[in-house]
């Protein structure tokens, strides 16, 4: 790995780009997981790097169809912003505490945790 993130194994591999960066978003979100009504949880910074103190991102996709823009300030969430692509019911969980929100398509929700 490069200092540009970029693969050095020779030839260019594309893989190992894209591996970083998942590697580097799944660090900031994870949905992987489902509530027994089948909803995915939306975890929160669950493996946020001491490193990264500071920071935000946006344009990140959870599972089930939604969308977030997420800020982080002394290692803690400062803001957390969704926008429903689906219309889902919303599952956010950050530091045990989970927050439900029935949503509609095309809204933009600020959840507060």
């Amino acid at each position: 790995m490069y200092n540009n993130l970029f693969d050095a194994h020779p030839p260019f591999q594309i893989d190992g780009n894209f591996g970083a960066t998942s590697g580097i978003t799944e660090m900031l979100l994870q949905s992987h997981l489902r509530d027994e009504e089948g909803n995915y949880y939306q975890d929160l910074l669950p493996a946020l790097p001491g490193a990264l103190t500071d920071g935000s991102i946006s344009g990140i996709k959870g599972k089930g169809g939604f969308e977030f823009s997420i800020r982080w300030a002394g290692g803690k969430l400062a803001e957390c912003k969704v926008k429903s692509l689906l219309g889902n019911t919303l599952l956010v969980r950050y530091q045990g505490k989970v927050v439900k929100m029935e949503t509609e398509v095309g809204r933009e929700y600020v959840v507060e945790i």
